[in-house]
């Protein structure tokens, strides 16, 4: 198995920047920012009484194994759930790399 993982991260629309500059913090190099837009709704709605946004961002950052965790608590505590960017963060494994230098 390879020594990266995928993080993907999504969130409202806006927070994308603060998010990184979390994970940053805590020794990510950079990430790539993709803009969407949800499918299930199409206006902002309440689920549970929390506010859904149908635009967001999705943010992918590669990083070491053995990073990705401090990197993923970092996220979601400082803008998790119950905050205003609702990130969601997941990972996955990445097999194989080229052009990466990490």
């Amino acid at each position: 198995m390879g020594k990266f993982k995928l993080i993907v991260t999504i969130c409202n629309h806006g927070f994308s920047e603060e998010i990184m500059d979390s994970a940053k913090q805590e020794g990510a190099r950079g990430g790539t920012i993709l803009r969407g837009r949800s499918t299930a709704i199409h206006e902002e709605t309440k689920f549970f009484g929390i506010k859904i946004h149908p635009e967001k961002d999705v943010i992918l950052i590669v990083a070491k194994k053995e990073d990705v965790s401090k990197l993923m608590n970092a996220i979601t505590k400082n803008h998790g759930m119950g905050k205003d960017a609702h990130a969601l963060c997941f990972s996955v494994p990445i097999d194989e790399t080229i052009g990466f230098n990490l």
